[in-house]
């Protein structure tokens, strides 16, 4: 059976400034660290990297989206630009 053509992968460009969006969407949701983390289906310990720097999986980043939109809180998270590969 020949091999599907790979797609070219789209690329997005993280914001640089997700740590300090992370702690206002906490701060504004009156909601603790554990319990925040509860919501998003992780643990303390995932959240405490993300606010040293390490990026939020395509999952996590969903469940964030849905939690700030039931909370309307969407204009404290940062903008995901999209740019095209070789760009």
């Amino acid at each position: 059976m020949p091999r599907q053509p790979k797609l070219p992968r789209e690329h997005h460009e993280f914001p640089r400034d997700f740590p300090l969006r992370l702690e206002q969407l906490k701060e504004a949701s009156g909601l603790t660290w554990s319990e925040l983390a509860r919501r998003l289906g992780t643990n303390a310990l995932t959240l405490r990297r993300w606010r040293k720097g390490a990026r939020p999986n395509g999952l996590h980043l969903l469940a964030l989206q849905g939690l700030a939109e039931s909370l309307d809180l969407t204009h404290l998270l940062p903008v995901v630009r999209q740019r095209h590969a070789g760009s």
